[in-house]
């Protein structure tokens, strides 16, 4: 029988020091929020290979008093609180007083820091754990800790860590996120002696979010400004039209502090419900000021999981801040609807043609669906067709989603997708989480009809697209398709999701007018896929009233 013991203080430090060290990424959040909570406004961040070999941070803060510096490697020891009420008010990012101490105990780390009060600057520098003789160093006032050798004495865990450039991606991701955070500060990042992204810390959001997200996307969004039981709310979120097939650009942030919690984000897309087809997310940056006694973010060692002492109102106030939001933009913006296409104009008549047919053999049909007879078309949305059984209301869009699906499945079973080369290769500027997928996915890219090439570190050129998604924006079409594989890497699951992203970019609008004939000829193509009933995301295609429903609304029953 194994008998119940202490266990060594190295061994429990490395175990504690996993969970606040997941990954480099994780380093990197824990010096930002240090240099933030040392008042730095301008915070300068280098990594290389992945940031396994080299993690650099360095502010213009307060600095750490010579005195103080080795007791910031102590575990517990911290500058951020000093009792129980300070716990209950928390006005910094970190307050465990693990975040040195978890790192030193899996890498190297060198520390050099001066306070303003101090003529000559401090080296500290510890070896997993050990430490070595301080020593004078010269150095403006403020900190930078250089991490090396990152898991070097603990070579299990290197092998759950990605691909270095996932982890570059990671940190990337990190570095985006308190940029927006806090845009009064300044934060640029260097990926192997390379600078990859520069917020310019002019304290407008909108800059920040240039920085993190590209400036294209800054005329869709929508600002908030809204406070409600003492929770203020704002920030920006998109536009109805302006969708991602994922949550990756949902971002929520409490007096500054990036939070994650899922019914914020739940409260958010419900104020969009109406506005976004089944499986869209829109995009959205959002700032809540509350009193600091009413959140919890004592809940995760990475500090990144929050409670509130109020959840329904803050819920209830985010809810109300974008809903408001929406209906101000939908009041100042005159609606388009299919009323206003002229089906005699050329330039609207090319947008109309007919299906593209594949040579992959289209599915029996079954017969469980009927064949079906056109009326026409109501709301610019829906199809409207009767069959035996009585009255048929078909959404276009997903009816075509399902279609183009389901024929771009087959086609790349049989090896046979089309591709449809462009007179001229089209630049596209991705993320570097985007660049990942695009270099873990060369194969299933090509068999779907892509031909795409890296052009730098964080562009792509597009040579070729599936014929059958002509009708897509060639950016908008490859930045869908590398965010949802690299969401699931998976490859069954990878490959399904970036057809559902081909198909939908491909599909008509609603509000687009079609004539007879592009009607009957989606519900013909409709009646041979194997599953008509859906969308590739799971949305129905079809509403059915039969004939004794119709009777009873008419009082015949």
């Amino acid at each position: 029988m194994r008998r119940i013991r202490v266990m060594p203080p190295e061994l429990a430090q490395t175990i504690a020091a996993g969970e606040v060290v997941e990954r480099p990424s994780s380093v990197v959040k824990e010096l930002i929020e240090n240099a933030l909570d040392a008042g730095a406004t301008r915070i300068l961040v280098d990594i290389r290979d992945g940031g396994l070999s080299l993690i650099r941070v360095a502010d213009d803060g307060h600095g750490i008093p010579r005195a103080d510096v080795p007791l910031a490697f102590e575990s517990h020891a911290t500058s951020k609180i000093d009792s129980l009420d300070d716990l209950e008010r928390l006005a910094t990012l970190g307050f465990r007083g693990e975040a040195l101490p978890s790192i030193a105990q899996v890498a190297t780390v060198e520390l050099q820091t001066r306070s303003a009060a101090e003529d000559v600057g401090t080296l500290y520098r510890t070896e997993f754990g050990s430490a070595r003789p301080i020593a004078a160093t010269a150095r403006p006032p403020g900190t930078t800790v250089a991490v090396t050798h990152l898991f070097g004495n603990v070579p299990a865990r290197r092998k759950f860590v990605r691909s270095l450039r996932a982890e570059a991606a990671a940190s990337q991701s990190v570095v985006a996120q308190y940029a927006q955070a806090r845009p009064d500060v300044a934060l640029s990042l260097t990926i192997d002696d390379r600078q990859t992204f520069l917020s310019p810390g002019s304290d407008s959001l909108e800059d920040a979010i240039a920085a993190a997200q590209g400036a294209a996307i800054l005329p869709n969004l929508i600002c908030l400004d809204w406070e409600e039981g003492g929770v203020r709310v704002g920030g920006v979120v998109s536009t109805p039209d302006v969708t991602r097939q994922n949550r990756s650009a949902i971002s929520f942030f409490a007096n500054g502090r990036p939070i994650a919690n899922r019914s914020l984000g739940f409260a958010l897309e419900e104020a969009y419900s109406g506005y976004l087809m089944t499986g869209r997310h829109p995009l959205a940056v959002v700032h809540l000021t509350i009193d600091p006694s009413l959140i919890d973010a004592n809940v995760h060692p990475a500090k990144s999981e929050v409670r509130f002492a109020t959840d329904r109102l803050v819920h209830g106030a985010v809810h109300h801040a974008v809903a408001n939001a929406l209906a101000d933009h939908r009041a100042a913006v005159r609606p388009v609807g299919g009323l206003d296409y002229d089906q005699d104009d050329p330039a609207t008549r090319a947008t109309l043609r007919p299906l593209p047919e594949m040579d992959a053999p289209a599915p029996p049909m079954l017969q469980d669906l009927p064949a079906l007879r056109v009326f026409g078309q109501t709301n610019a949305a829906f199809i409207v067709a009767e069959g035996p059984q009585g009255l048929y209301m078909i959404d276009q869009h997903a009816a075509h989603e399902r279609i183009l699906f389901d024929r771009l499945d087959a086609a790349l079973d049989a090896g046979e997708v089309a591709s449809q080369p462009l007179l001229e290769p089209t630049p596209v500027t991705l993320t570097a989480t985007q660049m990942q997928a695009l270099e873990d996915n060369g194969d299933l890219l090509r068999s779907t009809g892509f031909e795409l090439e890296p052009f730098g570190d964080d562009a792509c050129l597009v040579r070729s697209i599936p014929a059958l998604a002509v009708r897509a924006a060639t950016a908008d079409l490859t930045r869908e398709v590398l965010d949802e594989l690299a969401v699931l890497p998976e490859p069954a699951a990878a490959r399904e999701r970036a057809l559902a992203a081909m198909a939908c970019k491909a599909a008509v609008k609603a509000g687009q007018t079609l004539d007879v004939r592009e009607m009957r000829e989606i519900v013909f193509q409709l009646e041979r896929t194997p599953r008509p009933a859906t969308c590739p995301h799971g949305r129905p295609t079809m509403i059915h009233l039969s004939h004794s429903q119709l009777e009873r609304e008419f009082g015949r029953r």
